[in-house]
């Protein structure tokens, strides 16, 4: 129910935005009855002003945190400059409401799904789009989940007795374009879909 209050809320917002601004604020392309919106490797219409959320190519239903997430990110993009800095989940603000299932849904899952197989997750990573990054870790992919949120996901392969280990990141401007706890829910989105992308 929470979930359809949030959506319900997002839609009535919306309804009051100038969409011109939101597009330039947002890094999205608003063409008089639609904004197009980049999500990693795939891209969702969000009609204006009946607010309508379908699937560039897919006559399947959004999912409806998905549908929350697009339209928060129109609701909350303020246009400001990507860092180019990289944060952990747990340095946003509140993130320690949303830290545990940040946890169990998006870094268990992953270390579960990939365990020391670096190649696997290079050859997901190419799947879904990632661009390889060179720094620490043995295998790095930079995502861009929406315009103006590049996200890292950087694998560290376990040794003996040392486990595998995985770091997903956010750019540092990241809490001027969408909520805490709806970056905890894209960190979830990534890896289930890298773990789909799995050969």
């Amino acid at each position: 129910m929470a979930n359809d209050a949030a959506l319900a809320k997002a839609i009535d917002e919306m309804k009051g935005v100038t969409p011109y601004a939101v597009a330039s604020k947002s890094g999205t392309d608003y063409d008089g009855s639609r904004f197009r919106i980049p999500f990693f490797n795939r891209v969702f219409l969000v009609y204006y002003p009946e607010i309508k959320v379908v699937e560039e190519g897919s006559s399947a239903t959004v999912p409806q945190f998905l549908e929350i997430i697009l339209l928060h990110y129109l609701l909350q993009a303020r246009g400001v400059t990507v860092a180019d800095e990289w944060i952990a989940y747990r340095q946003l603000p509140g993130s320690a409401l949303f830290g545990d299932r940040f946890q169990q849904m998006a870094v268990n899952p992953f270390l579960r799904t990939f365990g020391d197989d670096v190649e696997a997750f290079s050859k997901a990573g190419e799947v879904l789009g990632g661009i390889p990054m060179t720094r620490t870790g043995d295998a790095a992919f930079k995502f861009i989940a929406l315009p103006r949120i590049p996200m890292a996901c950087i694998f560290y392969q376990g040794e003996e007795g040392i486990p595998s280990a995985v770091n997903i990141l956010f750019d540092a401007a990241v809490e001027h374009y969408l909520p805490t706890e709806d970056l905890s829910l894209l960190g979830v989105y990534l890896v289930g879909a890298l773990r789909k992308a799995k050969p």
